[in-house]
């Protein structure tokens, strides 16, 4: 009898198969379920990640100094990417409000978003697992308009002030070449020029022009009908709480003189005539209207959304002959040929004066002013006007800013080219005279704030040049052939460590020596530290580049001593200018940390508000009016998000 074979209970091991499936089941189903809910939480991880920087550049730009508009422009962008904030104004939640954004400043210049949200689970819930949190943060920063000019409550100098070291707001025609100086107003459209170290480079841009940065023409202001195409010069004004203030030009209209000295003690005048004025036989083509148009502005990162306030356009006149009987235009329309100039006897009230261009309104039929003339129309209200002063409230928790324009029109009060058409091209021979009227003018003035009903700015703001700007300083290497002006301003704290432009255009128009420049750190004492300098050619964009190489040679011996590698040589032995007609651009690397003269800590605001310089030493034979134009500008985004 064979015995019966060990085999284990069949029942026994269906059973475990069973549990074994079952587990297995539970194991798959929680994978899978970990697969779709965890999906589902990185797929609102991203969505958060990109509302919480959106909503961080969004209210960046309001910063320094408006955190609750930055708060409000954050939460705003956070509702509209789909996290409504539940909880208290960015301020805080409850642990059951979602979504929760909350906004902090851990800089003056940077704004920090925080975004929590809910996230429901669907498998998970099953096994235990229910709703969890996510959450994301993002933070921005703005880095601040870089301050051109000079410090404090004005830009320029009058002809009291106008010593060998001193300089004026510059601003020439549309007809002129750009090789005077000014590389933004005039027409791209030029005679090629012989220039560049090598002297065989060319210095026409026709094919690539520069415009104003802030220009319909580079698209970063709204088109306007009574706005320069390619832009005019830009000065922004910070009233701070209680602060109100007269916007004030001098020379406001364009008056061309003999420039020769015996009208002022100064030993320079603005030469607007530079001898091509012929008096009463100028043409109007020799003559530009000046515009003057206020914009409040609510933000300092765009200006597409400031809004015009105020407008004024000062017409033409010759004092070529003498400032007590000249002669003037102020055609009513805009076209037709060039009228017969009017003799008017009397000194003009606008004549080498300061003059507001808020307040000020024509006193008799010979005063060259328009009141509104190209507006269409009366400026939008503006509640910070005060009997047509500026003003900020004294319960205002913030500043104020408002930018003026100053614009170069033709003779008869209209732009050359309209903000709303273009680009524009300079009319031949045969048309450039009688209606066209494409002005060949120099304009010389200086822009201030004083308090209303004085001379004086007491606490009334501050004035300072945005972007770029073209200006005119005297050289007298006899009297001082080494000096300094004041070329821009930084935030000490925001642009500490980073990388920025200075670009230069046709600086060294001297004769007689050889001249040089160089930027200097704000203390006085130390020389900027350059990465580069480059010879971009006769635009910015570089499309006209010199031959050869275009690394302009830094000095490694300031003929003062010492050596400068952010200097560079602008004139020959001889005079004439190296770089004539061409931007020369200076890469700098802004220091961790920089003071002013004694070692003053440089500060945004306040008395110890740091320049850089640009310095000159010229040889003591080398007398010149140097008109230059100059660019400052981040190398990069100004709104970024950190890393």
């Amino acid at each position: 009898m064979r015995p019966e074979p060990n085999r284990p209970d069949r029942r026994s091991a269906k059973g475990q198969a069973m549990a074994i499936f079952a587990l297995v089941s539970v194991l798959l189903f929680v994978v899978a379920g970990l697969a779709v809910d965890a999906g589902s939480s990185y797929l609102t991880s991203n969505k958060l990640e990109r509302a919480a920087a959106a909503a961080a550049l969004a209210g960046v730009a309001y910063l320094p100094g408006d955190f609750t508009d930055a708060n409000n422009a954050a939460l705003v962008e956070a509702a509209r990417d789909g996290f409504p904030n539940a909880g208290s104004n960015g301020v805080s939640c409850t642990a059951s409000q979602f979504p929760c954004v909350l906004t902090s400043q851990p800089k003056t210049n940077e704004l920090k978003v925080t975004i929590y949200t809910s996230v429901s689970t669907i498998f998970l819930r099953l096994v235990g697992f229910g709703a969890h949190t996510v959450t994301r943060t993002e933070t921005a920063q703005y880095l601040p308009p870089i301050s051109l000019g000079q410090p404090g409550s004005q830009q320029g100098a009058d002809l009291s002030s106008l010593g060998v070291t001193g300089y004026f707001e510059r601003q020439e025609g549309w007809g002129n070449p750009r090789s005077e100086g000014d590389a933004f107003t005039p027409t791209p459209d030029q005679n090629v020029n012989s220039c560049g170290p090598s002297g065989t480079d060319s210095c026409d841009a026709s094919s690539s022009p520069d415009y104003h940065t802030i220009s319909a023409a580079d698209q970063t202001e709204t088109p306007d009908a009574t706005l320069e195409y390619q832009g005019g010069n830009n000065y922004l004004i910070d009233l701070p709480p209680g602060a109100s203030a007269d916007v004030q030009v001098y020379n406001p209209a364009f008056a061309a003189d003999t420039c020769d000295g015996s009208q002022t003690s100064a030993p320079y005048c603005y030469h607007e005539d530079d001898s091509s004025f012929g008096g009463t036989g100028a043409v109007c083509t020799e003559y530009s209207a000046m515009e003057y148009t206020l914009f409040s502005v609510s933000t300092l990162s765009s200006r597409l959304s400031d809004s015009k306030v105020g407008q004024e356009v000062f017409y033409p006149y010759n004092a070529s002959s003498s400032p007590t009987s000249y002669f003037y235009y102020k055609p009513g329309v805009n076209g037709g040929s060039c009228p017969s100039q009017t003799t008017v006897s009397g000194v003009d009230p606008t004549y080498h004066q300061w003059v507001s261009v808020l307040t000020y309104n024509a006193t008799n039929v010979a005063d060259p002013e328009n009141h509104n003339a190209a507006s269409g129309g009366a400026p939008a209200a503006d509640s910070n006007r005060l009997n047509g002063y500026i003003s900020n409230p004294a319960g205002a928790t913030v500043d104020k800013y408002y930018r003026l324009e100053v614009d170069s029109l033709q003779w008869n009060g209209w732009p050359t080219c309209a903000a709303t058409v273009g680009p524009c091209t300079l009319p031949n021979s045969a048309t450039a005279n009688g209606a066209n009227g494409y002005s060949d003018a120099h304009k010389g003035y200086a822009v201030r704030l004083v308090s209303p009903g004085t001379s004086t700015c007491t606490s009334c703001g501050t004035v300072s040049g945005m972007d770029d700007m073209t200006v005119f300083t005297p050289v007298n290497g006899a009297t001082n052939p080494q000096f300094a002006i004041p070329l821009f301003s930084i935030d000490p704290t925001a642009y500490a460590g980073e990388t920025i432009n200075v670009d230069l255009f046709d600086v060294g128009d001297v004769g007689g020596g050889a001249a040089y420049v160089g930027l200097q750190e704000p203390d006085g004492v130390t020389w900027a530290t350059a990465n580069s300098m480059t010879d971009l050619g006769a635009d910015l964009a570089g499309s006209t580049p010199p031959s050869g190489n275009p690394t302009v040679a830094s000095l490694t011996t300031w003929p003062a001593g010492g050596s400068c590698n952010a200097c560079y040589q602008t004139a020959g032995s001889t005079g004439g200018a190296i770089y004539q007609g061409q931007w020369v651009q200076i890469q700098i690397q802004v220091p961790a940390s920089f003071t002013g003269p004694g070692g003053v800590a440089c500060t945004t605001t306040g008395t110890s508000n740091c320049y850089w310089k640009l310095v000159y030493d010229v040889a003591s034979n080398a007398t010149a009016g140097d008109t230059f134009s100059v660019e400052v500008g981040f190398s990069g985004s100004p709104d970024h998000l950190l890393p």
